[in-house]
């Protein structure tokens, strides 16, 4: 463990410097980083056109319902547009007032329409914009952890990371979110080094949009709470501006909540459709059909629910109703707790996608994300304890990706959440390889000397 520490648990480079001066070595870095970041603009912005530039969202879909809520409020209608169930009289989906997602993703779009139209187009690229700029965040985040080295390595991973590629011109919150999660990790890194106000409250902030856009970031507010107490402990009033980070955070949500009260006249912070997801993932179906194994299954294909849940025509009603039909069966059958609990811890890290999965996206995220995942598996507790014991602010990565395992633990596993917090595993990943190389060279040089 000491002998990671000297090769990755700081910013030095291990490139030899005899023929070049520090300078030139950060000039080479810069040169890479701007490579790497041109590669992986054009690797997704290929991978987009493939799928499809401009085609619409498939209806019904949850692009669908980003689309529809960006474009209303892109016309002046407000943040509304359809929700599962809610109908008219007629039958047809009815267009109302809503807070079943999230608003951030809408609310980006909808500042794109308004600059450019109605443009599925202008939403990809600019997806694909933010996930590149994501490759700098990467970068950054492991130089901060750890070296220049691990940074480039995990930045080269990511500019090819086929996940990335592929959600990066998808119409979908993923792009926002990890860019989001990841400005905030980055700059709670930088608080911890310069512990002011600012700092403080712009950390807050990116959480706080965070969660706007996915609202189960909320936990990575609760997390942060250690995360201050710990690193600030021998000093009291910066443990209270890194409090401040969790603090900042729920005060973003406060705007989307009183207007949700005016609307509904209901407390919701986050969104409607947490109901949806709890029956969803506690239910007699997840709990002993194989494939289910760890997932979710839309309330509506229960038939004891379904005249439940549709009869209200409401979404906050609905969404009161499932979240107690959940807890309702969760109380009725402790016996499959363990089963849920392991069955989603597992399907929340396996490489091995659903056999009714495409091929290619099989293929595909066995060959990226299986030696990923054995790396980072194996450096995960070790980085833990270094950075703990040397009070490096470094664990943040640790409760990054701890954050999408309670997600999953409490809710269910799947390979798309997991995305925003693969490039911190990724950072993780590369930082044990660097360090395994260098036991290998440490070891041939040995035997090299005996």
């Amino acid at each position: 463990m000491q002998s990671m520490s000297h090769l990755t648990m700081n910013n030095s480079t291990v490139i030899p410097s005899n023929n070049l001066s520090e300078r030139n070595i950060r000039r080479l870095y810069t040169r890479i980083l701007l490579v790497l970041m041109v590669l992986g603009l054009a690797f997704r912005m290929a991978v987009t056109i493939h799928e499809g530039w401009a085609t619409p969202p498939v209806s019904g879909s949850d692009s669908s319902e980003y689309d529809s809520y960006a474009w209303n409020l892109a016309q002046g209608h407000g943040y509304s547009g359809i929700s599962p169930d809610v109908k008219k009289p007629d039958g047809q989906l009815l267009v109302h007032p809503t807070a079943y997602r999230s608003p951030g993703t809408s609310v980006l779009w909808a500042g794109l329409y308004l600059s450019f139209g109605h443009r599925y187009d202008v939403v990809r690229f600019f997806h694909c914009v933010l996930d590149t700029l994501t490759i700098l965040l990467i970068y950054g985040i492991g130089r901060k952890c750890f070296s220049q080295t691990v940074a480039l390595l995990a930045a080269a991973i990511y500019a090819v990371w086929p996940s990335a590629l592929l959600y990066s011109g998808q119409m979908l919150s993923e792009s926002l979110f990890t860019f989001l999660f990841c400005c905030f990790i980055l700059l709670s890194l930088q608080f911890e080094e310069r512990a002011s106000w600012p700092r403080s409250i712009a950390a807050g902030a990116l959480l706080g949009l965070a969660m706007l856009t996915r609202g189960n970031a909320v936990l990575m507010v609760a997390l942060m709470i250690p995360w201050s107490i710990w690193q600030f402990r021998r000093t009291p009033r910066l443990v209270v501006r890194g409090l401040n980070i969790s603090f900042v955070a729920l005060v973003m949500l406060v705007p989307w909540t009183i207007r949700n009260y005016e609307i509904f006249h209901s407390f919701i912070p986050f969104q409607t459709s947490g109901g949806d997801t709890l029956l969803g993932s506690y239910n007699s179906v997840v709990a002993s059909d194989p494939l289910y194994y760890g997932y979710f299954i839309f309330p509506t294909a229960l038939p004891e629910y379904r005249e439940q849940i549709i009869a209200p025509n409401n979404e906050v009603i609905r969404n009161h109703v499932e979240t107690q039909l959940a807890i309702q069966w969760a109380r009725n059958h402790p016996e499959k707790w363990w089963y849920l609990a392991e069955s989603r811890f597992c399907r929340s890290l396996t490489p091995f996608l659903q056999p009714r999965s495409p091929m290619l996206y099989r293929a595909g995220t066995l060959v990226s994300w299986g030696p990923i995942l054995v790396l980072f598996a194996l450096g995960f507790f070790p980085t833990a304890i270094y950075f703990l014991k040397t009070n490096n602010p470094g664990w943040i990565l640790h409760l990054g990706v701890f954050h999408f395992v309670l997600t999953s633990l409490i809710f269910f596993g799947f390979a798309r959440y997991r995305f925003p917090v693969e490039g911190l595993c990724i950072i993780l990943a590369s930082a044990t390889l660097v360090w395994l190389c260098a036991q290998i060279s440490r070891l041939k040089w040995l035997r090299e000397s005996k």
